[in-house]
């Protein structure tokens, strides 16, 4: 039992699941009885209690190392890298909004979890409140559960399963199986730069200026749509991904040769712990992990029990939503 939670794969999903019953219990709270100063603070000491609490017990039950959850600045060379990634992930969320729920998803109002909805009544002291609740606390505490601590943990076993998962588990937590694409791309965008970068801090920045412009760059570009018609915008945002999303990989790749140029360290692809060589009592499935270590990792970490509890829990929860 002792080895069973020595490995990430079992241990992480527990966190998530944590996050996600924290989080649908919240669904349940009735805004009507709150004014807008209290919606402010409820939004507050919620993101705090279902992200921030779980993530501090799993890091003290694990006695967790802060240096692997990437906590260091990001430097100038890192800017062109930044801009392309967030005008990507900007462009590509309204892009893919646009071919799943439709011509109306720039008209509908920014939310949390679907509860409380972000609104722009004017005045510094709201703005304030609206740029700490809806948009730098969710930055925070969204990329530091699923970039910062699920990323180092999965990363142990594979990487491909710290990006798919990190992201997989993101767009779940939403419970919206309309906009699941949407924010499964996001969480891709957001771990791919976060290995580019080497830098959770560069992450929360780029997720903090997505969530502004979803709190205030909306109806400008509704205004930019309705000028120039659907076709015109549609092209225009197409064009703009692309050319991002080619400038993001292009610097990604610029930078991976400088980590190789420096020699810097690639511990995270240590797989701890390891798989045990193959032996002639071994099993098939033993010899196939022995031989292919990763993918072995990759699967296990996606089929793992507490992982299947969490596909079950968020299955159930949309069922009750619904």
């Amino acid at each position: 039992m002792k080895n069973y939670f020595k490995n990430p794969a079992n241990t992480a999903p527990i966190l998530v699941l944590s996050v996600f019953l924290l989080l649908f219990t919240s669904r349940f709270i009735d805004t009507a009885l709150l004014t807008r100063d209290n919606e402010y603070v409820a939004v507050i000491v919620l993101q705090l209690v279902i992200f921030l609490m779980p993530a501090a017990f799993y890091i003290k039950a694990l006695g967790l190392d802060f240096g692997r959850f990437r906590l260091s600045l990001f430097g100038p060379g890192h800017l062109l890298l930044l801009i392309s990634a967030l005008i990507s992930l900007t462009t590509g969320t309204i892009l893919i909004d646009h071919y799943v729920i439709g011509g109306d998803s720039l008209s509908a109002s920014y939310d949390l979890w679907g509860v409380f909805i972000s609104k722009n009544e004017g005045g510094v002291g709201n703005t304030l409140y609206l740029i700490l609740a809806y948009a730098a606390l969710p930055a925070f505490c969204e990329e530091f559960v699923f970039r910062g601590l699920l990323i180092s943990e999965y990363e142990k076993r594979s990487t491909t399963a710290s990006v798919l998962l990190s992201s997989l588990f993101f767009a779940l937590l939403h419970f919206d199986i309309a906009r699941f694409p949407t924010y499964f791309f996001a969480g891709l965008i957001l771990a791919l730069t976060l290995y580019a970068s080497r830098s959770l801090l560069a992450v929360m920045l780029i997720h903090f200026c997505n969530n502004m412009v979803g709190i205030f760059g909306r109806p400008y570009m509704q205004t930019l749509e309705e000028l120039g018609g659907d076709e015109f915008f549609m092209t225009l945002l197409i064009a703009v991904f692309l050319l991002f999303t080619g400038i993001f990989a292009a610097d990604a790749a610029r930078l991976y040769k400088n980590y190789a140029r420096l020699d810097l360290s690639s511990e995270y692809r240590r797989i701890d712990p390891p798989y045990p060589p193959a032996t002639a009592d071994s099993s098939p499935l033993e010899e196939m992990a022995a031989k292919h270590p990763r993918i072995a990792a990759t699967l296990g970490a996606f089929f793992s029990f507490p992982s299947l509890v969490c596909y079950i829990a968020y299955t159930a929860a949309v069922f009750i939503d619904f």
